[in-house]
């Protein structure tokens, strides 16, 4: 695991937390948000990367990606959802769940990390923040039953 940083976002809760259990926040991504339902799951506890999850973080990490993939599905209207995770700029184990819609080239495959630097460049409008905070609050209200049973609830 590693150290908490006092530079980290996650660490130092500087991103809103729409909901939260003992072992995980969901949040969205930080403004300036590429797409509207960009939502990330991050671990409480400081750690680098997957090989580095607890016993317990491991066995309820899918359960909370398809549910918060549901979420975003049922609120986006996206055909799909991407999960990924990069842990580069914020050294802090966190999972996106990323809205794909069919309409939109930008959101397919590789292009969406063109999409994300020309958004971070201000190459590309990002999201309404607005619309990308009702989203965010949407899709976690819609998580809230669901992901009761791993503790989760508003904080």
């Amino acid at each position: 695991m590693s150290a908490p940083s006092t530079e980290c976002p996650f660490c130092t809760r500087k991103q809103t937390i729409y909901l939260e259990s003992p072992r995980w926040w969901l949040l969205r991504h930080a403004d300036p948000v590429p797409l509207a339902g960009w939502m990330m799951i991050a671990a409480r506890e400081h750690r680098g990367g997957l090989d580095e999850m607890s016993d317990a973080e491991q066995r309820e990490a899918g359960v909370i990606l398809a549910e918060v993939a549901r979420a975003v599905r049922a609120e986006t209207g996206c055909e799909r959802t991407y999960s990924i995770t990069f842990n580069e700029a914020v050294k802090h184990l966190h999972l996106h769940v990323i809205p794909r819609h069919a309409s939109d080239d930008s959101t397919t495959s590789w292009a969406l990390a063109d999409r994300y630097r020309a958004t971070a460049r201000k190459e590309r409008a990002p999201a309404d923040s607005a619309d990308a905070e009702a989203t965010a609050r949407a899709v976690a209200a819609r998580c809230a039953d669901p992901l009761a049973a791993l503790g989760f609830r508003a904080p």
